[in-house]
């Protein structure tokens, strides 16, 4: 205030000789450093101002909870003697980056999403810090906003309340739905907030597997050997053509049709029109199909790869016989993971006796690597290699066309399920594990770059999926558990749309079938 009235006795004296001893201006933006544009009677001028703003009554909300893609909003009050020039916000996890904030009546306001910065860590507090600045640009005492706990976890859902139902790998159909398979029989549907989707729909005939989602229904095989078509309504149409015998879902969808495999040695092609076909195979079938992207169904018997075409007669013809094409190549055990196509159309299995297969399109298998016994499936990444998880307790990555970027990953608590590819400004790997965990691994160095136990009880999760728009920042990964509940998780990037096989069963509906857009 004394500072106030000595500026306004000078002011008030002698005015007509301030325009000449002060530089004239427009705005503060026109004055040196240390001077703001004051207006006299004589005109605008640029005067000392040594005096910085304060900043007080800073205010922050989020939440609850506060999560990895939502939005801060900073609230401050900022007093000056003369004129705010401007305040801004900037959060320490890129404390670099300063938001500008606008007035709002009394009040200074920043809306701050929280996608736009790195986050790596699964939930940690963030800071917030508020700086003002006058005309004369003199800067505030920095003042902190109290830390908010920001999360990746949206929220986890029980299938059932009071009872643990083990839970399938889920798939998401176009709309983002997600569709899962229970050990007690039942299929659960749940939307991108976590709410169930109708009534879970019992399936009669034991364990409910791992679903393929269509355009208007959901495919489903169940441990008795039945295929059931699941719509959206939830009504039930059996595929009569049913082996009786364990399933080796999800099914493939190929144009209308859903393919699948059996331990009765059959592979069963169904429509929802009711048309329902068997192809007796050389003995069990114990790993979901693949499709490739020259529209091959493959498929692992006894320890062969066999590979069909599937005309519009729904009816599967051999391509290796023997006769006028080569034998079905021998991987060297029984497969019981599923596989993966590369972009060549080669299929790559990993075998009971731990051996990491590639068979071509023309039946040559190579042995690439002999893997730890209780690996995972593959997927194949952008640049054409193969990531697995160990039975060891980390990642190893393959390549048959010159060194990878790395072969380990860092070791991980528990054996890693297949792992899912993300692409975006840091491409990272989803890996459930054994042990209730999740990771994301840093595909560029195999490093982790955050994890969570998610299962408290510390019971296996399944492979992971993910839905997002395309082009955000993050999307939603959806991983389930042996104890029962569905998680939801936000992560950085999509997944991976230049890689051949980014994730367990291809793409987010579970198709299996590589010319199916992730």
């Amino acid at each position: 205030m004394d500072r106030m009235l000595a500026l306004a006795a000078v002011l008030a004296v002698g005015c007509s000789g301030v325009k000449e001893d002060r530089q004239g201006c427009a705005r503060s933006a026109d004055c040196p450093a240390g001077e703001y544009c004051a207006s006299t009677p004589d005109g605008a001028v640029c005067w000392p101002d040594a005096q910085p703003p304060a900043v007080s009554g800073v205010a922050v909300t989020c939440g609850p909870p506060c999560l990895r893609d939502g939005t801060l909003r900073v609230e401050a009050t900022v007093a000056d003697d003369h004129e705010v020039g401007e305040v801004a916000v900037a959060l320490d996890l890129d404390p670099s980056r300063a938001v500008p904030m606008a007035r709002a009546g009394g009040r200074w306001v920043a809306q701050v999403p929280l996608e736009g910065y790195p986050f790596p860590a699964f939930e940690r507090a963030v800071v917030a810090t508020v700086t003002a600045r006058d005309g004369a640009r003199n800067a505030s005492i920095p003042v902190d906003v109290p830390a908010q706990t920001v999360t990746r976890l949206r929220w986890a859902q029980a299938a059932e309340i009071g009872a643990t139902v083990a839970l399938s790998p889920p798939a998401v159909d176009d709309v983002g739905t997600v569709v899962l398979g229970g050990s007690n029989g039942k299929v659960y549907r749940f939307d991108a907030s976590g709410l169930p989707v109708g009534e879970p729909v019992q399936l009669p005939g034991g364990a409910a597997g791992t679903p393929a989602a269509a355009a208007n229904a959901a495919w489903i095989g169940t441990q008795a050997g039945n295929l059931y078509a699941v719509d959206d309504s939830g009504g039930l149409s059996l595929a009569d053509c049913s082996p009786g015998e364990p399933l080796a879902g999800p099914p493939v969808l190929i144009g209308a049709w859903a393919v699948i495999g059996s331990q009765a040695g059959v592979i069963v092609v169904a429509d929802t029109s009711g048309f329902c076909n068997q192809t007796s195979v050389l003995g069990p079938v114990t790993s979901p199909l693949a499709v490739t992207g020259a529209g091959y169904v493959m498929a692992v018997s006894s320890g062969s790869v066999l590979k069909f075409a599937l005309p519009t007669s729904g009816v599967l013809r051999s391509e290796w016989t023997g006769v006028g094409s080569p034998l079905p190549p021998r991987v060297g055990d029984a497969v019981a993971q599923p596989f993966a196509s590369d972009a060549g159309g080669s299929i790559w299995t990993v075998a009971q006796n731990g051996s990491l297969n590639r068979t071509d399109a023309d039946a040559t298998t190579t042995t690439v690597a002999t893997v730890p016994v209780g690996s995972s499936g593959p997927i194949v990444l952008a640049d054409g290699s193969v990531v697995i998880g160990s039975g060891a307790g980390l990642l190893q990555r393959f390549s048959t066309a010159g060194a990878p970027p790395w072969t380990e990953s860092e070791a991980l608590n528990g054996v890693p399920a297949i792992p899912l590819a993300l692409a975006g400004e840091r491409p990272a790997l989803l890996v459930p594990t054994s042990t209730g965990r999740l990771y994301a691994v840093d595909a560029d160095d195999g490093k982790i770059a955050w994890s969570v136990k998610l299962s408290a009880t510390g019971q296996a999760l399944q492979p992971a999926n993910v839905h997002g728009a395309p082009g955000a920042a993050t999307s939603t990964a959806y991983v389930a558990g042996a104890d029962g509940k569905l998680y939801a998780v936000i992560v950085d990037g999509q997944l991976d749309r230049a890689a051949p096989w980014p994730k367990a069963f291809h793409d987010p509906r579970n198709t299996g079938n590589a010319g199916a857009l992730p």
